[in-house]
């Protein structure tokens, strides 16, 4: 190699490695020649990991079979372009997560032969505001329509369930009662998902000062003792002592709790044990809602915060209260994560920011209640 080459060699090498974007060199056998800083964090391998490799090691599994057939179509008429078209593409790494990506490919002629640069862009972060804003736009035409639907549907709910109710205190034929009974719990399960509807419409500011976070878990679970000592769940709540408070609407909170304890018992219908957790972490309080129930598979998990989405029995859910918990935490700047796995439970970890002219809430330690 002349001194020349060599430093246009060296040259390359070093635009390569200061690229931001992640940048690989492979040769037409799909070995990675040359693998910039970039690239390394993004797929979490050291350089001498992937030096020597073959390029599908960044593929998903599902998806190298193509991906070989395309590099292979690539080499035969070496032009610039983009990868993918109008396929979602996605990198593999080290420890067998996937992530979105744009790739750009560039053929280049070295020494050995025909290679090609890939730059690759993780748009990860894109995707998630993408999906945000998706969410964020369906919700405000489902306000939109909710808001128009409140009269026209509501009125004559509300004149149907009168009717009903006056004419069951008078009935005295056990057929006439049944009737009339479904038709107001009917009316009563219209009524509910008007409401939640709402929520979304009304978009109510949160009312927010200091909150004892505690004692809105306790309170809330006081509603559900005489259902929880007959349906053999064993409740164990931990309360940090000295936890400050959080500012938030306590109304909204409430609502929040609620939901979350109800689709805990839900999930146990035979029984089984609940666990609720207040803790500080840094600027937040984090409430954990752990249950022993049957758990979710990844499919659902994907979707259990979608708008009408539920796995409830026809008439016995709306799917919309944990959309609405969603929204409400993160309306008070919070975050809510859902960890599950079939047969083994459900938790759902809620953080919520500290009022800021807190020190300190109550120290105290909440019992178990419940069958032991």
């Amino acid at each position: 190699m002349s001194p020349e080459s060599f430093d246009n060699e060296q040259q390359f090498r070093l635009i390569v490695e200061a690229a931001p974007n992640g940048m690989l060199l492979v040769d037409e056998r799909g070995t990675i020649v040359i693998v910039n800083a970039s690239a390394l964090r993004q797929f979490g391998y050291e350089r001498g990991e992937l030096l020597g490799q073959s390029v599908e090691m960044l593929i998903p599994g599902p998806f190298r079979s193509d991906h070989r057939q395309h590099r292979a179509g690539f080499m035969k008429v070496p032009q610039a372009r983009s990868m993918g078209g109008q396929r979602e593409l996605f990198g593999l790494r080290k420890d067998g997560s996937e992530f979105a990506v744009e790739i750009g490919l560039t053929p280049i002629q070295t020494a050995k032969g025909m290679g090609v640069v890939a730059s690759v862009v993780d748009i990860s972060e894109r995707k998630r505001l993408e999906m945000q804003l998706r969410r964020a736009e369906r919700l405000a035409e489902l306000g939109t329509v909710a808001s128009g639907m409140a009269h026209e549907i509501g009125t004559p709910m509300n004149v149907i369930l009168g009717r009903a109710e006056y004419l069951l205190q008078r009935a005295t034929d056990d057929g006439m009662k049944k009737g009339l009974t479904t038709i107001i719990t009917q009316v009563e399960r219209i009524t509910k998902v008007m409401n939640q509807l709402l929520a979304f419409a009304r978009r109510r500011t949160p009312e927010r000062r200091a909150v004892d976070f505690a004692k809105i878990v306790e309170d809330s679970l006081e509603l559900f003792q005489e259902r929880i000592a007959h349906s053999h769940i064993t409740v164990d709540t931990t309360i940090e002592s000295s936890l400050p408070f959080v500012h938030a609407d306590q109304d909204q909170l409430i609502q929040v709790v609620i939901n979350l304890v109800m689709n805990s018992l839900h999930a146990m219908p035979e029984g089984g044990r609940l666990r609720l957790g207040l803790a500080r972490e840094g600027e937040y309080v984090r409430l954990e809602v752990a249950d022993t129930g049957h758990g979710m598979p990844e499919e659902t998990r994907a979707k259990v915060f979608d708008p009408f989405f539920t796995t409830k029995d026809f008439g016995k859910g709306t799917g919309l209260g944990l959309t609405v918990v969603k929204g409400i935490i993160e309306e008070h700047g919070g975050t809510i994560t859902l960890e599950s796995a079939v047969e083994k439970g459900t938790t759902f970890t809620i953080r919520l920011p500290i009022d800021p002219a807190q020190t300190a809430g109550t120290s105290r330690s909440a019992p178990s209640i419940g069958p032991s």
